[in-house]
């Protein structure tokens, strides 16, 4: 029978840089390479004088308990040698009836220059710390694939849910924003009744318009939130369109709107391959802005549209001489709900997004603009 001191012996050589520990974590016995580091006096003194935990970190205050809940773990280990500092790496066994612990580790060496400051050689290690190490490797990789595994059905099911959630959300949207829609129409067309009545006086008109004014308002916002709702469910649909058609019937509408003068000139074929509601919000969004942001005194108003063709991109300049954007607002255009100016009615979602159907189309848009001057929006978007 192997006595205790052979026992030991056995498990110092096997496990060079072990120690065990009491339930006062006080240190028992320790490996003879281990020894070899931290001294021989080591033994009867408690852990804290020579380790602190770096991995998993367990507070100020050790205690049995506090390292068993970690048993399953690799520990990484700050310890204080003779001559300088160390790490180590390995795991805590516990023994369940006695409440003791046993390391099993070693040294964590990473250059030759570890080894000298540490005074160690090659034959101070075992076989069974590569071992041991390869063991840990193996495990710190089970762990990342479970993680792994894990962190993936997690996501899987955030992304029903969100899928669910946006469903829902456009569904919402739509509904209420038909719902309010149908109300302000029927308003709007009791209102048209009401001012051909000869007995509204002019103040009564006045005051209906500003109703109408404000209902027309309303109606824009919720046709901007429609389109915004509608370009984020529906995946872009290409068909064959005609750019001059399209620009002829825009402009036709916003001339009873205000005096403004528009020219198109076509450099290229008219006819382009893309989607047809978010080519139309884009050009009527652009354009509609070219004739409210006119300067209100003067009688010269005009948009200039030209299309022209650059590689595999059909390009769109619409220029106004209207009151134009400060420099400071320049970067801000796009945002959604920005407003450059508060002196024409709007929510700042237009341009916004125009930005957002362009990007989905796959094409781009820039703004250059003075203030008092005017300004140039540049649409790009694929021929086809």
């Amino acid at each position: 029978m192997i006595s205790t001191t052979e026992s030991n012996l056995l498990i110092s050589r096997l496990f060079p840089f072990y120690f065990s520990l009491d339930q006062d974590l006080i240190i028992k016995d320790a490996g003879i390479s281990l020894k070899k580091i931290i001294g021989d006096d080591c033994i009867e003194s408690a852990f804290s004088d020579f380790f602190t935990f770096l991995r998993p970190g367990l507070g100020i205050k050790y205690h049995i308990d506090s390292i068993k809940q970690y048993e399953n773990q690799i520990f990484i280990l700050q310890g204080k040698s003779q001559s300088s500092n160390f790490r180590m790496k390995g795991q805590f066994i516990v023994h369940q009836e006695n409440r003791t612990l046993l390391f099993c580790g070693s040294p964590w060496i990473v250059s030759e220059k570890d080894f000298e400051s540490l005074g160690l050689k090659i034959k101070d290690f075992a076989l069974h710390d590569s071992t041991i190490d390869m063991i840990q490797n193996l495990r710190v990789q089970q762990m990342a694939v479970e993680d792994s595994n894990h962190v993936n059905k997690m996501l899987l099911e955030k992304n029903e849910e969100l899928k669910k959630t946006n469903a829902e959300l456009d569904r919402f949207v739509y509904s209420v924003s038909h719902d309010l829609r149908s109300p302000l129409l029927s308003i709007h067309g009791v209102i048209d009744i009401l001012k051909q009545k000869e007995s509204i006086s002019e103040t009564g008109n006045q005051l209906l318009q500003m109703i109408v004014n404000s209902i027309d308002r309303l109606d824009n916002s919720i046709v901007e939130i429609l389109d915004y709702s509608r370009n984020a469910r529906f995946d872009v649909e290409h068909v064959e369109l005609d750019l001059n058609t399209i620009l002829q019937q825009i402009t036709t509408d916003l001339q009873h709107l205000a005096p403004v003068r528009f020219d198109i000139q076509f450099e290229t074929s008219a006819i382009v391959t893309s989607d047809k509601f978010r080519l139309i919000t884009i050009l009527k969004n652009t354009i509609s802005n070219a004739v409210k942001y006119r300067k209100q005194n003067d009688t010269d108003c005009f948009v200039n549209i030209k299309v022209s063709k650059e590689d595999n991109y059909t390009i769109i300049r619409i220029e106004d001489n209207g009151i134009g954007i400060s420099e400071k607002s320049l970067p801000k255009i796009f945002d959604m709900f920005f407003r450059a100016t508060s002196s024409v009615a709007g929510t700042g979602l237009g341009l916004y997004i125009c930005k957002e159907m362009i990007t989905k189309l796959g094409g781009a848009i820039n703004l250059d603009s003075k203030l008092g001057e005017g300004t140039k929006v540049t649409i790009k978007i694929p021929s086809n």
